[in-house]
């Protein structure tokens, strides 16, 4: 095929340093990355089915093939993932010092269909004995999903950080807060736990899970168009992860980086972010899947192997 014919595919995705090198041709179809706003990837995608490949909710990913939509298929590339004890912010003043003080109290989260919040929550029940449905969950009046039966969410159109900055929510599951951004003298936020590293590594070392958020999803329509883009996307991920590893990229810009980073890779046995239906990748999934049953997001759990088109 000539050059100038040969498929150009733009995948769009996070701005990860384990991405940064996707870009080029593989196996006759020239890839492109784009990076943008990972929320808004997501709502673009679920209202207009705009992009081709992206980075997507692996929460939301699994609501929809459940409920029978297969326009896309993932591959088993997962760009993010993050544990989650860390992501809950209170206030300074606030007496909570522990997850289990949440049952009861209101909580905010941006979605709740996000992958970040099926993972929280879960993580009360299982680790905390906290029924999510003693929380009120306070979120955002544009949700990607829609809500479950006996999901006890109240809607807002007001900012969640001005929100428990005013007392009208306990706590809230951030990825980024704006108080974060003052001198620390001037904030009033803080971690809900005092050292949240010191719980997520022992959670981890205990079950063996570190959360998976996102996968890589591929249009239906584009994969009868070329039938080894999942074969040639899942190459540009795997490649530019090897050599982010090979760069230590994330270990050279703070003082003993290179330090954490050999600990780091010594506790997940060499591979922080393992691509691939591996037998601890599918227990990842798993759980993620019991736990959207367990809140009421799909009424049956599905065979994990048919999620995935396996390149």
């Amino acid at each position: 095929m000539p050059a100038t014919l040969q498929p150009k595919i733009i995948l769009r995705g996070g701005d990860h340093e384990h991405v940064l090198g996707i870009a080029g041709e593989y196996a006759g179809v020239h890839l492109g990355y784009e990076t943008m706003r990972l929320q808004d990837i997501f709502v673009a995608m679920l209202e207009t089915r705009c992009f081709e490949v992206c980075e997507f909710s692996l929460a939301n990913y699994i609501v929809l093939r459940t409920s029978g939509q297969h326009w896309l298929t993932a591959i088993p590339v997962f760009p993010f993932r993050a544990f989650r004890h860390g992501g809950v912010i209170t206030r300074r003043d606030s007496k909570l010092t522990d997850l289990a003080e949440l049952a009861g109290k209101r909580v905010g989260v941006e979605d709740y269909s996000m992958t970040a919040a099926v993972w929280f929550r879960g993580l009360l029940q299982q680790e905390y004995g906290v029924d999510h449905r003693s929380i009120t969950w306070v979120s955002y009046a544009k949700q990607r999903l829609p809500l479950p039966r006996d999901a006890t969410v109240e809607l807002t159109s007001n900012d969640l950080e001005d929100t428990l900055l005013n007392g009208g929510i306990d706590a809230m599951l951030a990825f980024t807060v704006k108080d974060a951004r003052l001198p620390p003298p001037q904030r009033r936020l803080r971690t809900l736990l005092a050292d949240p590293q010191a719980v997520e590594l022992d959670y981890y070392r205990r079950t063996a899970i570190y959360p998976i958020n996102h996968c890589v999803v591929i249009r239906n329509d584009a994969l009868a168009r070329i039938p080894t883009l999942a074969a040639t996307v899942n190459e540009a991920y795997v490649s530019a992860k090897a050599r982010a590893y090979q760069r230590q990229l994330g270990a050279t810009l703070m003082p003993w980086g290179k330090l954490h980073w050999t600990r780091t890779f010594e506790i997940f046995d060499g591979d922080p972010l393992p691509y691939g239906l591996t037998p601890q990748n599918r227990r990842v999934v798993e759980r993620l899947a019991q736990d959207l049953h367990e809140q009421g997001f799909i009424s049956a759990l599905p065979d994990i192997e048919s999620l995935f088109i396996h390149p």
